[in-house]
Parts: structure tokens; C-alpha cells; sequence
């Protein structure tokens, strides 16, 4: 599907690909071409906080934690390029996650915030 979109292509680089069960293969990262912008089709950061899951198993490898630490690394680097800001903390206030409902679904996705 990717190949075949012009729009999906003049935007997007491809920089991984993995594979459904059955062999057929998807997009699992990208990034933007001309944005500081990148997106994963997947969790990286489950290699290190998730033990335990009823499906798959999560890969702990030593290379899975350290693709985690790039990735939160990444992030962590382009937001800090970011110069927007809410100000003092009372302006702040209003917009944190603690002001909206949690759901403790006792799953692997554990916490859940509905807005």
C-alpha cells in the first residue's frame, strides 16, 4: 500500500519493516522527510516494561532494550527542540493527564486515559 501512494512516499521514509505471523510484511517505523516527525507501528518501549503478556512474547534482548533507548532518546531530543511552552505552572495546570480519568484495564495496556 505504501509503494503504491505517491502522497505516502513524497512524505514518508521507510525505516523498518517487520512481518505479520502469516509472512506478510508491514511498515513498523517511519519518518518524515522534510519534519522532525517519526511514528512506530509498535512499542518500543514494552522491551523494558513488560513481563509478562498472553499473546507474543516480548522481545527482551539486549538489542531490543537498546532500540528502546534510541527511540526514547529520539523523542526525548526532538522535544527539547521544541520551543513552545505553557508558561508558569498555572497555566500548565489545566492541560496535565492527572485531570482526566484513568481505567486500570489489568491487561498488558495497564493504564488507559479517555478524554
Amino acid at each position: 500500500m505504501f509503494e503504491n501512494d505517491e502522497g505516502l512516499r513524497e512524505f514518508w521514509d521507510v525505516t523498518s519493516v517487520s512481518y505479520m505471523p502469516d509472512g506478510r510484511p508491514f511498515v513498523a517505523s517511519i519518518e518524515a522527510k522534510n519534519y522532525p516527525i517519526f511514528a512506530t507501528q509498535f512499542h518500543p518501549e514494552k522491551a523494558s516494561t513488560v513481563f509478562y503478556y498472553s499473546g507474543d512474547e516480548v522481545n527482551h534482548s539486549w538489542e531490543s532494550i537498546e532500540l528502546m533507548s534510541h527511540f526514547s532518546k529520539l523523542m526525548m531530543k526532538m522535544a527539547r527542540n521544541n520551543d513552545n511552552t505553557f508558561g508558569d505552572f498555572s497555566e500548565t495546570q489545566p492541560h496535565l493527564i492527572q485531570n482526566y480519568d484513568m481505567i486500570n484495564t489489568q491487561t498488558i495496556f495497564q493504564d488507559v486515559y479517555v478524554f
